[in-house]
This record gives C-alpha cells, sequence and structure tokens, in this order.
C-alpha cells in the first residue's frame, strides 16, 4: 500500500509534457510506475512503450463547454494518447487551453483483453486500506514515531505521501489526492477508473470541486 501511494504522489509532481512550467499545469502521465498521474502497477519499459489503441477514446468524455464551464475558457486542441502498461490499457487525454496552465488531464483505465487481472481490484487494493480507520496499534507507533523526531523538521527534500481523502457522491467510489502544486480526483466505475486533473489557479478546494464538476460529465458518458 506504501508503494501504492508513494507511486501516487511521485505522479503528481510531474508536469504535463506539452504543457508549460507553469506550477499550476495539471500533471499529465507518462508510464504508470515511472512518474505517472494514473495509479497502475509498475511494469518494464518495453509493455508500456507498445503502440495500442484503447476502446475508450478519453477526448469525446468531456466537450469544450463542460472544460469552459470550469476553466473559464474553451480548450483549443485535444491531444489524445493511448498506452499499454501491464495488464491495462491507459487512455489519455490533454485538453491543451489558450492559457497552458489551465490545462485539463484525463485518463482512463481499463484492463486489455485476456490480462490477468482488472482495474477494479487494483483500484481496490490500493484505496481499500485508506478507508479504514487506523487502529489502536497504528495510532500508538505513529505516536511514538513523532515523538522519536522530537519534533524536528523534516529534511530537506523529506515529504510525506499524499493521502487520499474519500469524496462521496462520484461513481461507485471516489478519492482526490492533493499536493503542493495540484491535485487529482480518482473515480471507479465499473471494471474501470478514470482520474482528472485541473490546472490553474486556485486552492486545493477549488479544484476538487471543478475536478468533481467534470467528473459528473465523464460518469454521464463512460
Amino acid at each position: 500500500m506504501t508503494l501504492r501511494l508513494c507511486i501516487i504522489a511521485s505522479a503528481l509532481l510531474v508536469f504535463a509534457s506539452c504543457a508549460s512550467k507553469d506550477s499550476n499545469s495539471p500533471a499529465s502521465s507518462k508510464s504508470p510506475g515511472t512518474s505517472t498521474t494514473t495509479a497502475s502497477p509498475s511494469t518494464n519499459s518495453s509493455a508500456s512503450t507498445q503502440p495500442v489503441k484503447s476502446k475508450i477514446d478519453a477526448c469525446s468524455l468531456l466537450t469544450s463547454d463542460d472544460i469552459k464551464s470550469v476553466q473559464g475558457e474553451a480548450y483549443q486542441e485535444a491531444k489524445r494518447s493511448d498506452r499499454q502498461d501491464g495488464d491495462f490499457i491507459i487512455a489519455q487525454c490533454y485538453f491543451a487551453l489558450p492559457t497552458t496552465g489551465n490545462s485539463v488531464v484525463l485518463n482512463v483505465t481499463a484492463a486489455k483483453e485476456g490480462g490477468t487481472t482488472t482495474a477494479r481490484k487494483f483500484w481496490e487494493a490500493t484505496f481499500a486500506r485508506t478507508a479504514e480507520a487506523p487502529s489502536a496499534k497504528e495510532k500508538e507507533k505513529d505516536k511514538e514515531r513523532k515523538k522519536a523526531k522530537g519534533g524536528e523538521r523534516r529534511e530537506a527534500g523529506e515529504e510525506e505521501s499524499p493521502k487520499p481523502e474519500k469524496t462521496a457522491g462520484l461513481g461507485e467510489d471516489a478519492y482526490w489526492v492533493g499536493s503542493q502544486i495540484g491535485g487529482a480526483l480518482y473515480v471507479l466505475k465499473g471494471d474501470e477508473f478514470f482520474r482528472i486533473s485541473v490546472g490553474g489557479a486556485g486552492d486545493a478546494k477549488s479544484k476538487l470541486n471543478k475536478s468533481k464538476t467534470l467528473a459528473q460529465r465523464v460518469l454521464k458518458k463512460l
């Protein structure tokens, strides 16, 4: 579980390759397990570079008006890119806006045909334990760990992994994973799950609300 959360944490620190260096740009994804934005297991590089085409066109799940309703401007281009990562096919769309930092990234993860697992099973393995309340023993260990540090500041570059926050009212299950540069909303539906990252100004709460609005639009089409 810690490994998976670290993967998500590292994913949120990567910017869209076609976006500018604006710190408010949404993170894009390349290959799960190697600076990705979609929760997915690590695999070897050859698997993730195979040319594939998902049955899902992520760019068709949001319209220009959908994007404009939350970002204040319509997208100029919707750039589709699909890839295979182990047992999964990941469809991505980068919605490029006139203001690059406002751009939006949408990923949809589904199992490939003949795979050994499903996106739902991976979701459950990744997020299920975060919904469980910590036991008294775990709380005590955490208390002892903090006490051992003596209240000292963490060393430079050392950060705690972002903890997924359960989000009600979306799909079958949903989590928000925040970070200093933004955040991403993960939503499960059937045997697929998707991830939305919204760029631009605003705090985490604002970006979560925007992401939830877009997620509702995606759920109607997925």
